[in-house]
């Protein structure tokens, strides 16, 4: 695996779900061109975190780096499903992940959770088994994902509504039925190379929504460590 695949800026924003159609309007409207990348999905990511919480708690501790492993897939699925492992890597608003497409299809909801990981390390070779053997499932985390670009291609920005959290890990066996309660929020995320980080923060500058650490993960494991969702002006 290459060292940082893929570097990036990424800027992450939160405000109430219900801003969505003003949101979603001023970006179509901004001169930088945004329009729809790619068709509107769901997204189920299943975090992987040790017995005592490291990844959450480096995130808790605001430091600059800080790494964390998630399970992703697409689609209504929630049983068989065909994911991929993502180790994601993050210095500041730097990041960058290293992905590994688990071969053939694995089942998720109803799987043990310490038999699901097992079964992952047993298909997977050299530094991912490493990675994997101190983990165990902690949140499955689902959403609406809209994706737009800009028209030079530069800058890209994901929206994120319907969230669904599932705290993993007290029940014997995954499942994404009994979920966390949590506000309905919107999750905007605009992500561009180092040598764009001007013409993103332009786009940014130009909507009325304040920037805010915002980490899903941290959000359904602990709410109460997570941003408090802005209003966004009219």
């Amino acid at each position: 695996m290459s060292e940082r695949p893929g570097l990036r800026h990424e800027l992450k924003f939160v405000c109430d779900e219900a801003a969505h159609p003003v949101l979603r309007m001023a970006l179509r409207l901004d001169r930088a061109g945004l329009r729809q990348s790619y068709p509107m999905r769901r997204v189920h990511s299943l975090y992987l975190d040790t017995t005592y919480q490291r990844a959450l708690q480096e995130n808790l501790a605001g430091m600059g780096e800080r790494t964390k492993v998630r399970l992703r897939w697409y689609g209504a699925a929630e049983g068989e499903v065909t994911a991929v492992l993502e180790r994601k890597r993050r210095e500041n608003t730097l990041g960058w992940k290293e992905t590994w497409p688990v071969p053939g299809t694995l089942v998720v909801a109803g799987a043990e959770r310490r038999a699901l990981v097992r079964e992952l390390a047993r298909r997977a070779e050299g530094a991912w088994r490493e990675h994997l053997a101190v983990l165990e499932p902690a949140q499955w985390i689902s959403y609406r994902r809209e994706y737009l670009v800009s028209a030079d291609g530069r800058v890209r920005v994901t929206l994120d509504r319907e969230l669904r959290f599932s705290d993993q890990r007290l029940p014997a066996r995954l499942s994404p039925l009994a979920r966390t309660p949590a506000s309905r929020l919107l999750v905007l995320e605009v992500k561009c190379a180092p040598e764009h980080l001007g013409e993103a923060r332009e786009i940014v500058s130009r909507l009325a929504i304040p920037m805010g650490r915002c980490s899903k993960y941290v959000l359904a494991a602990d709410a109460s460590g997570g941003p408090l969702p802005s209003v966004l002006a009219v």
